[in-house]
């Protein structure tokens, strides 16, 4: 009898032992399921245990796998209540990144903006706006040659118009002419040389040509480039009843220097600083700048071969260099002859959207 009760007394505690067991092991199906579908999903066991700790396994689980999540998850910056955030991340392999994330996010700025501000700023400059909100910031960065060492300078300078102000600080209208001006060092055909950029000391231009006789007086040089590019525009205006003249083209630095002392002599500075560069800061020093007149009009604006050159020059690579429109951007009154070479794509770009040079070497060329 004895033995009967005993084993009625195991009977119910076996049971219990068994219904334990099965608890047990459907309580560890779910977590041990859940994390080998995230590993399945090309998650690391550690990020999968760590995502179900979280309770992020839905989450993930309904998007396509995100490599960046091992790495989010490994961090010790790692923020649970912004992994929606770090999901549109572009992610970029820098010391405290996710740090820094987290200190723009708390700052008030959105996902899109971060993602700006990591492709076009230095490390620097994130580090100031991870201490500071500013409210303007990607409209200016989102403008294609803004500068990040000119911000300061754009600060000053603003005029209402971001992408303007950003574009005429890179000209440099926000400084006095020839204050602290540009070297140019290397030529190219593309080279701005203005008052704000200086040929350095001792510049020399290859490969300097006559224009043939039939379009100059023979002593007359350009580039061999530039010199073919206007013997062919001469030929086919003369072939259309147009008579084009290279008047005066290269010039080295001493010719340069003495014309600006003659006319300073003859007119004054004011007079000089509105049509005559000085030596060093001359487009002809760099055989690319020709001055053109018409064998008809002695007056090159009122001649028919100044609306030729005006309409067709930039077929052959020349722009009108200083036009009456742009003053206020290249500093010198408007010169109806003095045409520049700076190839043909480039010269039909600045035609067809009525642009000076000084523009469109801030937009593409100088960045």
């Amino acid at each position: 009898m004895k033995n009967k009760k005993e084993l009625r007394l195991r009977w119910p505690f076996r049971i219990l032992i068994v219904l334990i067991g099965v608890v047990i092991v459907v309580s560890a199906y779910y977590p041990i399921r859940s994390i080998y579908k995230l590993c399945m999903h090309n998650y690391s066991f550690d990020t999968s245990l760590k995502v179900y700790k979280d309770g992020n396994y839905s989450y993930l689980m309904n998007r396509e796998y995100n490599k960046l999540t091992d790495l989010y998850y490994g961090s010790k910056d790692y923020k649970k209540e912004n992994m929606d955030y770090y999901m549109k991340l572009n992610f970029i392999e820098k010391d405290n990144y996710l740090a820094n994330v987290n200190k723009l996010l708390e700052k008030g700025y959105s996902v899109d903006d971060i993602n700006i501000i990591y492709s076009k700023l230095s490390d620097k400059f994130i580090d100031r706006l991870t201490k500071e909100y500013i409210f303007d910031i990607i409209k200016y960065i989102e403008i294609d040659y803004f500068k990040e060492e000119n911000y300061e300078r754009y600060l000053k300078y603003f005029n209402g118009n971001y992408q303007k102000t950003v574009l005429y600080v890179n000209i440099g209208l926000d400084k006095e002419w020839y204050q602290d001006p540009n070297t140019v060092n290397e030529f190219s055909t593309t080279i701005l040389v203005n008052k704000f950029n200086k040929l350095k000391d001792g510049f020399e231009v290859p490969e300097i040509v006559s224009i043939s006789k039939d379009f100059s007086d023979g002593e007359t040089y350009l580039t061999k480039e530039a010199a073919d590019a206007f013997e062919n525009m001469a030929r086919d205006a003369k072939k259309e009843g147009y008579d084009i003249w290279a008047n005066s083209a290269y010039r080295d630095y001493d010719r340069q220097q003495r014309l600006w002392d003659y006319y300073l002599k003859q007119y004054g500075k004011a007079y000089n600083e509105k049509y005559v560069a000085r030596p060093g800061f001359s487009e002809h020093e760099t055989g690319l700048a020709v001055d053109i007149k018409s064998l008809h009009n002695s007056i090159f604006k009122n001649s028919k071969e100044y609306k030729w050159v005006l309409n067709n020059g930039y077929k052959y690579g020349f722009i009108h260099r200083y036009p009456s429109t742009k003053v206020d951007i290249t500093g010198i009154s408007t010169e109806s002859w003095h045409f520049r070479y700076v190839g043909v794509d480039i010269a039909t770009y600045i035609y067809k959207n009525n642009l000076c040079y000084e523009e469109y070497y801030a937009m593409f060329l100088d960045k």
